[in-house]
């Protein structure tokens, strides 16, 4: 049986990347699960993908991880997209490709969007969890209210909560428990239910 590849853009947003990453880690689907993370801030990914490591070992759940800064490569041939990239990431992106979104009249994450969307294949099911107001350049996708929005405090005191983690200072069962019925974890299940968005 063939593995199921999700690659998620923007892996180390500070507001969705525990979330997603401990819904991935409790996820046992019918197939194998290729997980692919990019992001375009390396030391935020490296951090995020230690987590992802640790919380699959923790959970004894075989899913394979890989992890680059160059988005295209992560985003061929993926069969689910999650979308979560965040302003930091963005903001690199940007800087990285030279590209100035003011000279588009788009913001940071729309600019990013526009450029990646080419390299989505058109039967990848995508969710975003991106802010309302970010425009999506793609004909369908669904769209998820979650996870919350997080204050300045929670963001400053992520990265060390991650390290607590991956070094075990803190086990990982009380979070695993808080997104154990994600809705993260039924879009998997039947991403073809899932309802579309159109901005035609």
């Amino acid at each position: 049986m063939e593995s199921v590849k999700l690659t998620i853009v923007g892996a180390a947003s500070l507001r969705c990347g525990i979330p997603v990453i401990a819904s991935l880690a409790t996820y046992f689907g019918e197939r194998h699960l290729e997980v692919s993370l990019y992001d375009a801030d390396e030391e935020r990914l490296d951090l995020f993908a230690a987590f992802a490591r640790k919380a699959f070992k923790f959970s004894d759940n075989p899913h394979t991880l890989r992890t680059s800064t160059d988005a295209a490569e992560m985003l061929e041939d993926a069969d689910r997209v999650v979308l979560q990239l965040d302003e930091n990431c963005a903001r690199k992106e940007n800087k990285a490709s030279g590209f100035k979104p003011e000279s588009s009249g788009g913001d940071e994450i729309t600019s990013v969007l526009n450029r990646f969307a080419s390299h989505i294949s058109n039967q990848a099911g995508v969710m975003s969890l991106l802010m309302p107001e970010v425009r999506i350049p793609l004909d369908y996708y669904y769209r998820l209210d979650w996870p919350g929005p997080i204050g300045l405090e929670e963001r400053r005191s992520i990265p060390h909560q991650l390290l607590r983690w991956i070094r075990e200072e803190e086990y990982l069962h009380d979070v695993f428990r808080e997104y154990e019925r994600s809705p993260l974890k039924s879009w998997m299940d039947d991403v073809s239910t899932a309802i579309v968005v159109s901005e035609g």
